[in-house]
């Protein structure tokens, strides 16, 4: 399913690449960027409202901007959030690694760039708690599922702001607050 993913996501991006190849006289922005933004991951609710969760997201996105108002890319993430019950002395601890096809729009075209996206992928999903590692610590259960995200936030130059939710099933989605860069990209001289 990945690799089939992948192809057509490849396809794609080939062909608008051809597409645009003539029609570049009036962009204002260059085609190629990859985004690289880490932050905070706040996992789905559990139903324990007593325990603390934190967690952390890294991720990668090349894109490719088919027209100056929207960009094609290629998420790569990993996300890790930890559910623990400091009363009842439990805990739990999760790995999320996802690969999204995603689309970004810009609502302008101006330094201050907001934009609103969406995406979908597969999600690899490892999860343990107290009751695994005691019982088994080797066998660590993990799941491939398919997931959708919706984003939205804004560009300052090179500076990205953004706030995105991952739909995942089994209660594995989670709300990102990232931070990043953006190399490449920006206006053209």
């Amino acid at each position: 399913m990945k690799k089939c993913l992948t192809l057509i996501f490849s396809l794609i991006i080939i062909q608008l690449a051809f597409a645009q190849q003539e029609k570049t006289e009036g962009r204002i922005f260059k085609k190629f960027k990859v985004d690289v933004s880490g932050g905070y991951a706040v996992p789905q609710s559990t139903g324990n409202r007593t325990g603390k969760k934190a967690g952390a997201l890294f991720a990668i996105e090349p894109k490719y901007a088919v027209m100056d108002q929207l960009s094609l890319g290629l998420r790569l993430e990993l996300e890790v959030t930890a559910n623990i019950d400091v009363a009842g002395n439990t805990g739990s601890a999760k790995a999320n690694g996802s690969y999204l096809a995603t689309g970004d729009y810009y609502f302008t075209n101006t330094k201050l760039r907001p934009f609103a996206g969406i995406g979908g992928g597969m999600f690899t999903t490892a999860s343990v708690d107290t009751s695994t590692i005691i019982n088994s610590a080797s066998d660590i259960p993990q799941s491939t599922k398919f997931g959708f995200m919706a984003r939205g936030g804004f560009e300052y130059g090179h500076l990205r702001i953004g706030l995105e939710y991952n739909f995942v099933a089994d209660k594995s989605g989670y709300l990102g607050i990232k931070l990043g860069a953006c190399i490449g990209g920006g206006r053209k001289k």
